[in-house]
């Protein structure tokens, strides 16, 4: 199996609220695969490389693959940060430490964004970041301070960051044209189709999304600024990706609640919305 689909299965498995135990196993064996791998976790600013080796039972290991002709810094500078939580419901239970916490970082400056997850349960870490000048996109998935992850050219058509529950629901959204207010952003909101015919090749449990309901800002700069700096042949697929109503995953969901046909739901919400705090942010990090 390539890396970039055996990231997005670890990622899918990380985000189950339901499926933690098996997240663990496959983590174990994830790290097990990677010992004595190359790591590197003496980062700089600048297009991230694997140089050193080492064995990994010695130390915090984070291992970068994919496509060696994409360049992609190993610091990001954001300035506005949307913290975020999400509940996992089994029937109507509220599982105990179920769910997720999220910060979503925007930049006012460059066309980039972040995606920053940690499981309440397990501590796994996953991290997403997007930078539409470079034409490149990061993924990486950590638990105990071992990590590993992809870099590959940005794709929008494939642009899945990491969310609570199911992902690969999110280009397949259609607006409804309702719209409400939420944390002073003006948002509208879109659904998934409730006919999954392509759930098998998607989903990587026996649960099927039967309901997606989700509110994202009306107009993407209102929370991520370096918006209008995105190069214009992306601009020009984002906006007739808008104007038939899909919706491409550019500025996260404010608001989600998703339900599943075995009764399971999860729900994601916004906490805070901070702006004009400049933080520097090492793809190291997510291994400390």
């Amino acid at each position: 199996m390539p890396i970039k689909k055996q990231v997005l299965l670890l990622a899918c498995i990380l985000l189950a609220s339901t499926l933690q135990a098996q997240l663990l196993k496959k983590v174990k064996d994830k790290v097990r695969h990677l010992a004595g791998a190359p790591v590197d976790t003496a980062l700089t600013e600048g297009p991230y490389e694997t140089e050193r080796s080492g064995p990994v039972s010695k130390g915090p290991s984070l291992v970068i693959g994919g496509d060696e002709q994409v360049q992609i810094d190993s610091i990001f500078e954001f300035d506005i940060a949307v913290y975020q939580e999400s509940e996992a419901w089994e029937g109507s239970q509220r599982m105990e430490k179920g769910g997720e916490e999220m910060m979503i970082y925007y930049s006012s400056a460059r066309p980039q964004l972040g995606v920053h997850l940690v499981s309440k349960s397990t501590g796994a870490r996953y991290r997403f970041y997007a930078d539409f000048l470079k034409g490149a996109q990061l993924s990486i998935t950590a638990i105990h301070q071992v990590g590993a992850g992809t870099r590959e050219k940005l794709n929008l058509q494939t642009m899945e960051p990491v969310y609570p529950g199911e992902t690969g629901y999110l280009n397949r959204l259609i607006r409804t044209g309702e719209k409400k207010v939420i944390a002073g952003i003006a948002c509208e909101e879109y659904t998934a189709d409730t006919i999954r015919r392509d759930s098998a090749s998607i989903g990587v449990t026996s649960r099927v999304l039967t309901a997606a309901s989700i509110w994202v800002p009306q107009e993407p700069h209102t929370l991520f600024p370096g918006y209008v700096f995105i190069p214009d042949h992306y601009k020009d697929q984002i906006e007739q990706l808008l104007r038939v109503g899909s919706y491409p995953p550019v500025v996260l969901p404010l608001e989600m609640h998703l339900e599943y046909s075995n009764g399971d739901k999860v729900n994601t919400w916004t906490t805070d919305i901070v702006r004009g705090e400049s933080r520097m942010v090492a793809v190291s990090e997510v291994i400390q």
